[in-house]
Parts: C-alpha cells; sequence; structure tokens
C-alpha cells in the first residue's frame, strides 16, 4: 500500500511539472545569461554554459505552443533596448545545436 501511494506521488510530481506556468524572470533569463557576452560581440563563440540553457528552453518550447510563445515574449522583452547583434544570434541554434523555437530578430513575430 505504501508503496502504491509513493507511486501515486511521484506520478503528481511529474504530471504537476509538466505544466507549470514558465517565469521569465526565474525560468528564462538565468538560462539566457551566459549567452550575454556571445551576442553583444564579446565573446567569440558562445559557452557551454550558453548552449546548454538554450538547449533547455528549446526542449521546454518543443513542449507546447502556449510555452513557445511565452518564452518568445520574455526574449523579445528582454532584447528590447539591449546591444544585441542579431547576426550573431542567429548563428546560435547552429553553435549549439538546437531546433530554434523563434526567430532571433528585432521584433520576433511571438503569435507562432
Amino acid at each position: 500500500m505504501a508503496k502504491n501511494l509513493l507511486i501515486l506521488f511521484a506520478l503528481a510530481l511529474i504530471l504537476g511539472q509538466t505544466n507549470a506556468v514558465i517565469n521569465c524572470d526565474t525560468g528564462i533569463i538565468p538560462k539566457l545569461v551566459p549567452c550575454k557576452g556571445f551576442i553583444i560581440d564579446e565573446d567569440a563563440t558562445p559557452s557551454q554554459e550558453c548552449c546548454v540553457g538554450l538547449q533547455m528552453l528549446a526542449k521546454i518550447a518543443a513542449a507546447s505552443q502556449q510555452d513557445r510563445k511565452d518564452i518568445c515574449l520574455c526574449l523579445k522583452t528582454a532584447m528590447r533596448g539591449s546591444r544585441v547583434d542579431y547576426s550573431k544570434a542567429k548563428q546560435l541554434p547552429d553553435l549549439c545545436h538546437f531546433t530554434s523555437f523563434m526567430p532571433f530578430e528585432p521584433n520576433p513575430d511571438c503569435s507562432k
């Protein structure tokens, strides 16, 4: 009986995590901070931490259209007014080996 309760508790935790709301300040931005040096043209290549963070976001974005939209809107807001080199930002999917979850451009369309 105790084993069954433990299994049900574990499943509840897993299912609860799959539908969690994505928080821009705590769930997205910290994964992108390591990319700053590359996208503002200070570093020649993205760091391993940058690539890992982007790969994690790509997996989250692949889960649902709403997750993609939330991530896109967060990034759009974060990049507004910053000195992002968009030609370098567009290289991130290839350099970090992930499927792009949004267009890396000054004003991306986050509705898709």
